[in-house]
């Protein structure tokens, strides 16, 4: 599934959400759903990917099941504006058989594309990252490492950020956590990516309305200030879309 032609900037495309209800830790029920959907739109999201969790030995939904949600959710980002899209994939919580489930379909890239988004446990080894992107690359996929600041190892070590980039891998940043003051490790970590220009993609990560919502305008805002609007552009637009067209960035 693709994105409808723009020349420019029309929004932003958040790759990270948790918006299908009743799936997995995101929103409980449709209703929640439908504020998820109106709040994102409001905060100046035009185009969604659902990426509900997938764990092996999890009680996965069936990829059926997960296919009629989806559409139930799309119709309703389509009452809000019928040029609201939305489009389907997991984030992965990598372990042994998770290509396996990718090759079988039970598992989903990013929207038919061979982009995964993928997650670790926070206190991860650096070289389990390293290893698991790798064998993704191996296999024929671009990994998107999800939320890069949730990794002690890499928040300790910036410099195997840019390995795993040269290695093959994309980066992802929750937009919630680049706002912080000098003492919070996390944003300094964010901020220190973003000015070596080591993220590639922006995501909400949103689980709710409230504690994890679809926000976005404040941080966008911050972030043209900050770097400027080419870069604002590039990791919430024009990375995006070349991602929903299966192209390498």
């Amino acid at each position: 599934m693709g994105i409808k032609e723009v020349e420019s900037m029309q929004g932003y495309i958040d790759i990270h959400s948790h918006i299908l209800p009743g799936v997995d830790d995101g929103a409980r029920d449709m209703n929640q759903t439908r504020h998820m959907l109106q709040l994102a739109y409001q905060e100046g999201i035009r185009f969604m990917i659902a990426t509900p969790h997938y764990e092996i030995g999890c009680s996965n939904m069936e990829i059926t099941k997960l296919r009629e949600v989806f559409e139930q959710v799309s119709l309703e980002a389509h009452k809000i504006n019928k040029d609201f899209q939305i489009a389907l994939g997991n984030e992965l919580f990598f372990s042994m058989g998770i290509i396996e489930a990718l090759q079988r379909g039970e598992a989903l890239t990013i929207a038919g594309t061979r982009y995964i988004l993928v997650e670790f446990e926070p206190n991860v080894s650096y070289r389990k990252i390293q290893e698991s992107l790798h064998n993704c690359v191996l296999e024929g996929y671009i990994p998107i490492l999800a939320h890069v600041e949730r990794y002690l190892c890499l928040v300790e070590k910036p410099n195997y950020v840019e390995k795993l980039i040269g290695e093959g891998a994309y980066i992802q940043m929750n937009l919630s956590s680049i706002r912080g003051g000098i003492t919070s490790p996390k944003a300094n970590f964010c901020k220190k990516l973003l000015r070596q220009e080591l993220v590639h993609f922006l995501g909400t990560d949103s689980h709710d309305t409230a504690v994890r919502a679809p926000n976005a305008k404040e941080t966008v805002n911050y972030l043209v200030k900050k770097y400027g609007e080419v870069v604002v552009q590039q990791l919430l637009w024009d990375n995006p879309r070349r991602m929903l067209e299966n192209k390498h960035l």
